[in-house]
């Protein structure tokens, strides 16, 4: 059998590069238990806190845009963010 992938082949990991992996590991599955909550805040920060008081809203603490964008950004994806640059242009250099 030859080619493929060997077993022990390699540089082997750091230990701080093995402590970082199971920290990023612990983390994302504490995101994951609280993941709703989490959202729910989001969508709050995004919407406003207010009270309503005789057909007026007053805000206790207004939208938040970027919880907002963040949000969009997740459900459907960050739009492309592009340059457009003129490359015809005439450089004259004089000796």
């Amino acid at each position: 059998m030859r080619g493929g992938k060997r077993e022990g082949a390699g540089r082997k990991k750091e230990q701080r590069t093995l402590a970082t992996e199971k920290m990023r590991e612990f983390v994302i599955n504490k995101i994951a238990e609280e993941m709703t909550p989490i959202l729910q805040g989001q969508i709050e920060a995004a919407k406003g806190i207010w009270i309503e008081k005789e057909d007026k809203i007053i805000y206790q603490r207004a939208p938040d845009n970027h919880a907002a964008e963040y949000l969009l950004n997740q459900g459907i994806g960050k739009p492309k963010e592009t340059l457009d640059i003129d490359t015809n242009t005439t450089l004259k250099i004089n000796f």
